[in-house]
């Protein structure tokens, strides 16, 4: 036995020895251009093959086992320009010392992002249209919430906590059915009861940067992307060792008519975030939390919420890297339905001031990386998503809300068999449990194979087609299956233009809620559906991207969806809700972005313009809670350690709602003041929100957010 394990050993170094003298290495460092420092956690990618690495604490970057041949190296970082440096050549056995210095830019012209291919490629050869939120830009905005994050992009608008994309979305309360789906490092998130999204699932100190891909995503993600994917980024662990400290601290002005004034107290909110990460040889680690607290602005408005997270990465080798990620929440918040009256605006009802909601969550991963070769590399992962939710009735009796609980599997491969087709194929596996008295108990699975051939027919010329098959089963009761198609192509006619084009499937299938809700509140009854259908979009997008040099771009995107069956709560006139198929949709519209850098980029102006027109074809009439225009203005001053913000946001008036329809309704239109000071590794903000102090409610008969004004301060050490 002895004799056969020492063979083998000696056949595998024999191997290893040979492949590595057939082969070429790439080493060198990466430092900025300015200050020529060594810049840590650079992605260096391997063009057409899936190798790739990313630069250490001294911006030390090595890619081994490289055939020989003539490639282009990408290398990108959130805040510099992405460089492409062609025609490399690599012989066997020798290695290329290259040495490279990145330009900073504050507009990212042309970063990489991971969710529209499911795989790392530049946002230039995509076929949809996508957006982009670094996590400077997050600071720099001093959001206290991933929506307030988000709110600036084209395209995106929110009903409170409710995400519509182009119109897929009106209101839900507590985000039931969500059109649009969460992820976490490309995971997804949403609950296994509700279908919703739990915006407060993750400090924002652990945000690296956030992905919004636009429209219907089926064809490669499944279920609930019909409005389109947002897929939070977190942070790798910095490999010299990162200390960060957010503290920001607000208080609510009175509101502007006196008759509305209800307290004499003084509103107020916190929030704290922390993080530590460093990276140990091979192995690093981050550690986050946040804490958040208010008042709120109305009665019965106050949250208490606790966010923690962990992650570990484990560089096991240059081809292979291990990924865990554990994440929670708790949140505990008034519930608040609607006002005492017009007149007493910021009030409730007397038999109302108990009521509460309370919601917690774990979120589990692992994701493990493998490169069998410099032209297939597989990704595993398995990830467990737990949520509950409760209230002011669940206290006595625990069992009303069980834990809704999602277990996933996914095995992915991307191979690039010629270096004009890149190919990701794979399979996903979703288990579900819930369980409430107000819809009981249900077990289900979705089984969803899918393949995507990216294929590069000319230089300038991709075509992407890819379709997946979901198969979704609650046992002992019902079985669908879809079919999501898409297929789409990229152009670029010019240097620094992008002509891009795609039709694609959406579909949702029924949330357990929305089947089997059976209950009495306030008045209102809500009654099961069982015989609810999925709901289907079809997408049709055209996109044209212009880069100006390296001072701003230009986006427009035409886009027209389809919709079939769409499930919306329908309420009779003696108040029974029950969820039905019932509309026949149709939005078009059209997209415009600009962000553009003045004066060596002291003065960033950007602009995003929404026009839109919600059609529910079924009723010939408008679809409910959708703005048919909406945009925002955003100027930027910086001058040395101070900078100065301003930024405009409009949504008109919507046409049509639901609950209170001959409810006055008005546009929205909010002004916000920054500005920040910077000193060595401390960062001093000050912000005005909604600074006109303008009355307006999103939802009818509940308040928008009043004026408030805030100071922060932030602290970083090391890098």
């Amino acid at each position: 036995m002895k004799a056969i394990l020492y063979t083998l050993s000696s056949l595998l170094f024999f191997l290893s020895t040979l492949h590595a003298q057939q082969t070429g290495s790439i080493q060198g460092r990466i430092v900025d251009e300015k200050t020529e420092k060594p810049l840590s956690n650079v992605n260096i990618v391997l063009q057409k093959t899936v190798l790739g690495t990313s630069t250490d604490r001294d911006g030390f970057y090595v890619i081994v086992s490289v055939p020989p041949g003539s490639y282009s190296l990408q290398i990108s970082m959130l805040g510099y320009q992405t460089k492409t440096i062609p025609n490399i050549v690599f012989r066997s056995g020798e290695t290329t010392d290259l040495n490279i210095s990145l330009t900073d830019t504050p507009i990212p012209m042309d970063p990489i992002v991971v969710t529209a291919g499911k795989h790392p490629q530049s946002l230039s050869v995509s076929t949809q249209a996508i957006d982009m939120v670094p996590y400077t830009e997050i600071i720099h905005r001093q959001s206290r919430t991933i929506p307030e994050a988000l709110q600036r992009i084209s395209g995106v608008h929110f009903n409170e906590s409710n995400i519509s994309i182009r119109g897929s979305s009106g209101y839900n309360v507590i985000n039931v059915g969500s059109r649009v789906l969460l992820m976490v490092d490309g995971i997804p998130v949403l609950t296994s009861d509700l279908g919703a999204i739990n915006w407060d699932m993750l400090p924002l100190i652990e945000i690296d940067h956030i992905e919004v891909v636009k429209g219907a995503g089926s064809a490669l993600y499944g279920s609930s992307v019909i409005g389109g994917v947002i897929n939070i980024i977190t942070r790798t662990p910095s490999p010299n060792g990162r200390f960060q400290l957010m503290a920001t601290a607000g208080i609510y002005d009175q509101p502007h008519y006196e008759e509305w004034h209800w307290t004499n107290r003084t509103l107020h909110y916190e929030r704290i975030d922390g993080s530590y990460s460093r990276q140990f040889g091979p192995l690093g680690i981050g550690i986050h939390f946040s804490r958040y607290r208010t008042t709120g602005y109305m009665e019965n408005n106050e949250i208490d919420q606790w966010n923690g997270s962990g992650k570990w990465v484990w560089k096991i080798s240059n081809s292979s890297r291990l990924d865990l990620y554990v994440g929670w929440n708790s949140t505990k918040m008034g519930w608040l339905i609607q006002w005492l009256s017009q007149n007493d605006p910021f009030e409730i009802a007397p038999f109302n001031k108990k009521d509460e909601a309370k919601f917690k969550t774990w979120n589990v991963y692992a994701q493990y990386y493998l490169a069998l070769s410099d032209r297939l590399g597989l990704k595993l992962r398995i990830s467990h998503l737990v949520s509950q939710m409760g209230s002011q009735f669940t206290t006595d009796d625990p069992n009303a809300f069980k834990p809704g609980q999602g277990t996933g599997w996914e095995i992915q491969a991307d191979w690039i068999p010629a270096g004009f087709h890149h190919l990701t194929f794979g399979n996903e596996f979703r288990w579900d449990i819930s369980g409430s008295k107000y819809f009981g108990d249900h077990k289900g699975y979705t089984i969803s194979p899918y393949l995507q051939d990216e294929w590069a027919l000319l230089p300038r010329l991709t075509l992407i087609c890819g379709m997946r098959l979901d198969r979704h089963v609650l046992i002992d009761e019902k079985t669908e299956t879809e079919i999501s198609p898409k297929i789409g192509l990229n152009m670029q006619p010019f240097d620094q233009s992008i002509l891009r084009m795609s039709i694609g499937k959406g579909f949702r299938a029924a949330t357990v809620l929305e089947r089997y809700m059976k209950a009495d509140y306030s008045g209102i009854h809500v009654m099961p559906n069982p015989d609810l259908k999925p709901e289907k979009s079809w997408l049709f997008d055209l996109g044209w991207r212009q880069s100006i040099s390296s001072r701003g771009l230009i986006e427009v995107s035409l886009f027209q969806t389809e919709y079939w069956d769409m499930i919306e709560p329908v309420i009779n006139f003696l108040g029974t809700i029950q969820f039905q198929n019932y509309v026949r949709a149709r939005i078009r519209g059209v997209e415009i972005s600009t962000d553009m850098g003045f004066w060596q980029n002291h003065l960033e102006l950007g602009t995003q313009i929404t026009y839109m027109d919600p059609k529910d074809l079924a009723r010939s009439e408008t679809l409910p809670y959708r703005p048919k225009w909406s945009g925002n203005v955003t100027g930027t001053l910086s001058l040395g350690p101070l900078s100065f913000q301003i930024e405009y946001r409009y949504a008109s008036r919507v046409e049509k709602v639901e609950i209170h329809p001959l409810d006055p309704r008005v546009p929205l239109k909010l002004l916000y003041l920054r500005g920040e000071f910077k000193w060595r590794n401390w960062t001093l903000q000050c912000a005005v929100n909604n600074a006109l102090n303008y009355h307006y409610a999103q939802i009818e008969r509940r308040m928008g957010e009043i004026r408030n004004f805030s100071l922060g301060v932030q602290m970083e050490l090391g890098h």
